[in-house]
């Protein structure tokens, strides 16, 4: 009896020992994800809106802030090379050549030795060209204001010309004082009197435009021949000063 006992104890032992070196199997468990944030994070920033170009008003006067529109002005150059090429033709004989590009000579690489230029012969009729080119470049910008018995113009180099148009004489022309010369007003529009390279008479016509966007400034100087007057405009566009 006591042998069948101990017989049984002993199964029971080697049981409970395969049990203790038996692998326990576990469920496998997910990875771990991402942790929540400790703070909500913001919104991304809105896109700020585009700035609108401040609507330009029209104006009843010639007064104000103007820029040049050089796509809608004519080139001085041309001008005055078909001046002295009437049938069409041109300095170089190419017609429709033109030895210097880009209006406002001399900025931006202006000049017969610049980068958009195509240089000169240099003989006296070139020199009177280029003399007469420099007296009519356009201003870039020009700010024009409107006094009793004159008006004043200044460009973006801040070079200041005075029109009376009272029929004041004009003063001598001293150091670094405005240049000056005679005006009359016929109707709205402004007409200048002046004398120009080779004792050549030039007028210039201020206007409004029929919108009161922009301003027409028309040149003319007397030709060498009788009814080949050279006519140059150009363009002034309505504008703000950014400067200011």
């Amino acid at each position: 009896m006591k042998f069948r006992v101990s017989r049984t104890v002993g199964w029971i032992g080697a049981l409970c020992a395969l049990c203790l070196l038996a692998p326990v199997r576990l469920p496998a468990q997910a990875p771990a994800g991402p942790l929540p944030p400790s703070h909500p994070l913001p919104p991304p920033p809105k896109t700020p809106p585009a700035k609108r170009k401040p609507q330009i008003e029209s104006r009843s006067s010639l007064a104000g802030f103007w820029k040049l529109n050089k796509e809608e002005s004519d080139d001085p150059q041309n001008k005055i090379a078909d001046s002295r090429h009437p049938s069409g033709g041109s300095p170089s004989g190419i017609p429709g050549s033109s030895p210097r590009g880009g209006i406002g000579y001399p900025y931006p690489g202006g000049g017969p030795t610049g980068p958009l230029g195509g240089g000169r012969g240099g003989d006296d009729t070139d020199e009177r060209s280029l003399e007469l080119e420099e007296y009519v470049r356009p201003a870039f910008t020009q700010t024009i204001d409107l006094k009793e018995g004159e008006v004043d113009t200044t460009n973006e180099r801040d070079s200041k010309l005075v029109m009376f148009t009272d029929g004041r004489k004009l003063p001598k022309q001293k150091g670094n004082a405005p240049e000056a010369i005679s005006a009359h007003w016929d109707g709205p529009k402004l007409v200048t009197e002046e004398r120009g390279p080779q004792g050549r008479k030039v007028s210039r016509t201020y206007e409004l435009s029929f919108d009161g966007k922009q301003i027409y400034e028309t040149w003319r100087v007397e030709g060498r021949r009788s009814g080949n007057d050279i006519v140059i405009r150009y363009v002034y566009d309505a504008a703000i000063d950014e400067y200011k």
